[in-house]
């Protein structure tokens, strides 16, 4: 367990940060007026061509792009029969950061708190509402927490148990700023707050630990 210590407070400090945000402060509701425009009534940045088609379209194709050629890797090994060592790491790899984003995008789908967006307090007809309160009757379309998007750039957290000494530093400290432009990227469209982002990343973090701890097994 102390191996994978950082995985584990990744995911306590990204849920308490996301507590913070958005049910013992108004950060959520903050940040988001910075970069919403209310004479437009909306987020101008919503469809920018380097945040709509370059940083989200194009970094999660990437990312489905690398995770596909990381599967061909381990079919090539596996038709070969060679680099057995390698190959249950490469198996490790795609199967823990598959169920992060899995496990993201199921609780997304259960969630009842939409995207800024779609919140009356910038432009659209939802209501508001904090983590762990009852869910309003005019919550909007819901569908938003947390970040698929910024799971993208979380699932290779699946890379840490992979690694050690300063590698594995280096790719945490990698992935954690990987998937916070992505979130960024996605609070400036209007897309989400930063609780969703930092609660994709402490159910990533989550889901990778799990994995660690039952590979060790």
């Amino acid at each position: 367990m102390r191996r994978h210590a950082d995985l584990l407070a990744v995911a306590v400090l990204s849920a308490l940060l996301a507590l913070w945000c958005n049910r013992w402060s108004d950060g959520d509701l903050i940040t988001a007026t910075w970069f919403f425009d209310a004479v437009a009534g909306g987020f101008p940045l919503r469809r920018h061509w380097l945040l709509s088609g370059v940083l989200h379209d194009g970094l999660k194709w990437l990312a489905v792009l690398v995770w596909l050629g990381l599967l061909a890797g381990w079919c090539v090994l596996r038709v070969r029969g060679t680099a057995a060592v390698l190959r249950a790491r490469l198996a490790f790899l795609l199967v823990a950061s598959l169920l992060a984003v899995i496990a993201v995008n199921l609780a997304r789908a259960q969630s009842s708190h939409s995207c800024p967006w779609y919140v009356a307090d910038f432009g659209g007809s939802g209501q508001f509402f904090r983590l762990l309160d009852p869910r309003p009757e005019e919550a909007g379309p819901g569908k938003c927490l947390p970040s698929g998007h910024a799971a993208t750039a979380f699932m290779w957290l699946a890379l840490l148990p992979l690694l050690a000494g300063g590698w594995r530093r280096l790719a945490l400290t990698g992935v954690l700023l990987l998937g916070g432009l992505a979130g960024t990227v996605q609070v400036a469209r209007g897309a989400h707050f930063p609780s969703h982002i930092l609660l994709s990343a402490a159910l990533c973090a989550l889901v990778v630990w799990i994995c660690a701890m039952l590979a060790r097994k």
